[in-house]
């Protein structure tokens, strides 16, 4: 276990499965829970449990109650998806605007299926998302990469670029059928048909771990405003922890929901944005979440593949 970071315990294992079911936004919710261990945790296990088995029932329903809320009666208010605290600090970014110009939604759809998530170019034709987004969890197996599409600059029925997947990588530690346990290794190196890495439109991966309190910044496109680029950009990461692989991940602070997984955790070095790691869990009631570091095998890959 790496110094300053936490083991995830079981009561953060049991919710990191339940997935958005409405077919869009795959993303993952997650509680935070107390130290393994304390007097107080051990206490509480009964009641915690009941807790977990209500918490992923509310998140079922959750996408349903929300869009159903923009058709019914105004009086009474949508509840909050995962990842979004009481305040909400996420703004309208330019697509088009560095860093923003290399983020871009991801779909990856079939007969029966569609996910949307957020995806990053770190090469010239080369993005980084989340493993769980290229895994059809209908058919258990990943979709094939003529199934992702990629579009760059995207707003409304607008994008600067489109491009389709030829190949994918998924990291050697991630088992789509131990999301929960592999959850640090929850990245995929997507190859595309077409260079979109043009005019600066490619983010570094950042090459050391950043600081606890570190600010950064989250964006990609939400499930509540799937159009366009939102972003929190007045984060911070506050914390560290493994996950039952021993594989590192953030935890973070920001304002982000369903669609976002993949999305750049965006850390500014001296003037230049860098990919610090990638989202792939969601906090349940706040704001907040946890993101999956890129290590040296991924900036490898990155290297080998944006040739």
């Amino acid at each position: 276990m790496l110094p300053g970071s936490a083991k995830l315990s079981g009561a953060e294992h049991l919710l990191t499965v339940v997935d958005d079911v409405a077919d869009i936004g795959v993303y993952r919710p997650w509680v935070r829970s107390r130290p393994t261990g304390s007097p107080e945790e051990e206490n509480s296990m009964r009641s915690f449990s009941a807790v977990i088995a209500l918490g992923a029932m509310a998140f079922l329903t959750c996408g349903l109650r929300a869009e159903e809320s923009t058709t019914g009666s105004h009086s009474t208010p949508a509840p909050l998806l995962p990842g979004i605290g009481a305040q909400d600090p996420r703004i309208r970014v330019d697509p088009g605007v560095m860093p923003w110009g290399a983020v871009g939604k991801l779909q990856a759809a079939s007969m029966n299926f569609r996910a949307l998530c957020t995806a990053t170019l770190v090469g010239p034709s080369t993005i980084v998302t989340a493993a769980h987004c290229t895994f059809n969890d209908r058919v258990r197996r990943y979709f094939s990469p003529g199934a992702l599409h990629f579009l760059i600059g995207y707003t409304g029925s607008r994008y600067a670029g489109h491009a389709i997947g030829t190949a994918i990588k998924i990291s050697d530690g991630y088992d789509p059928g131990r999301p929960k346990e592999t959850v640090g290794s929850d990245w995929a190196l997507v190859s595309l048909d077409k260079n979109l890495g043009s005019e600066g439109r490619v983010l570094p991966i950042l090459s050391e771990l950043p600081e606890n309190g570190a600010k950064v910044a989250l964006g990609g496109y939400h499930k509540d405003h799937s159009l366009v680029l939102m972003a929190d950009t007045r984060c911070h990461i506050i914390g560290r922890f493994v996950d039952a692989s021993g594989r590192l991940l953030l935890r973070h602070n920001c304002t982000a929901t369903n669609g976002t997984s993949g999305a750049p955790l965006l850390i500014d070095r001296g003037g230049r944005w860098q990919v610090a790691a990638i989202e792939v869990l969601g906090e349940a009631g706040v704001a907040g979440g946890a993101a999956a570091v890129l290590d040296e095998a991924i900036k490898q890959l990155v290297g080998d593949l944006g040739r």
